[in-house]
Formats: structure tokens, sequence, C-alpha cells
């Protein structure tokens, strides 16, 4: 009687256990280091943050080149694929503002490593559309903690 209620009580134990969500190397958080192909313009360096919340954060532009930062969200869309959209800045060198550009996505991930592809729409710092293209991102994870991105 005494290793059936053992039994018992282990599998109640067993079942009233929630289910793990899927192991990080699976879910895109972290930080990564994304190469960003945009229409006809040259390829350039990004940095995307995705944290457990689903916020997604992107920054790129070294000094003396254009920069930009911006934050969106990322939603799981199946096994080793999400989504995600964003909208950021773009400014000059000297700070000057010359457009915001909106980003949506669909990933595929492999462990520590994504490609995107999907819609970037640019418009003017006045909101007015400027163009709308074609883009994608091949991605390495470069760190796996939980960003706090802003």
């Amino acid at each position: 009687m005494t290793r059936t209620l053992m039994l018992l009580l282990g599998v109640l134990a067993a079942t009233a256990v929630p289910a793990q969500a899927a192991p990080i190397e699976f879910l895109p958080i972290g930080t990564w280091q994304g190469q960003v192909t945009a229409g006809q313009d040259p390829p350039h360096e990004a940095t995307f943050q995705f944290t457990g919340a689903g916020k997604v954060c992107l920054t790129f532009g070294r000094p003396g080149e254009a920069s930009g930062s911006g934050t969106g969200t990322w939603h799981r869309a199946g096994p080793n694929q999400f989504t995600y959209a964003l909208t950021h800045d773009v400014n000059l060198p000297d700070g000057t503002l010359v457009a915001y550009v909106t980003v949506h996505h669909t990933a595929s991930q492999h462990r520590d490593r994504f490609t995107s592809f999907g819609r970037t729409d640019v418009t003017d710092p006045d909101g007015k559309p400027v163009k709308t293209v074609q883009s994608s991102v091949i991605a390495t994870r470069t760190g796996q903690t939980h960003p706090a991105c802003e």
C-alpha cells in the first residue's frame, strides 16, 4: 500500500509541475549582431536585443556614420520561428534626424543564428512616406542573457 501511495503521489506531483518554456537556445532572447540589407542600400551592421517579455531593441552606427536606435515587439511564430516589428530613427553623424524606418520581419532561428526577411518602410522626419523595400537580416547571438533594452 505504501508503495502504491508513493507511486500515486509521484504521478500527481509530475502532472502538477507546469510545462517548461522552450530552452533559450530555441528562443531569440539575448543580444545578436546582424548584417542588415535593405533594398539597394549597402548592408550595415546592427545590434538586436530580444527580451523574454517580447520586446526587441535595435541600435546601429559607428562614430562618423549614420546611426539610429529603436524598439518594437517580437512574437514566437512556431518551432524555431518568430516575427518582429520595430521602428527606429536614422540620424546623420552631426545628429540631424533624416528618417524613421519601420521593419516587419519573419525569422527562422537555428540555435545561435537567425535569418529574417520582410518589409521596410521609410518615412521622412515629418512622417511622409519615402519608400518601401524588401529587407533581410543575418544575425549571430553574442549573448544569452535576458537584456533589459529600453
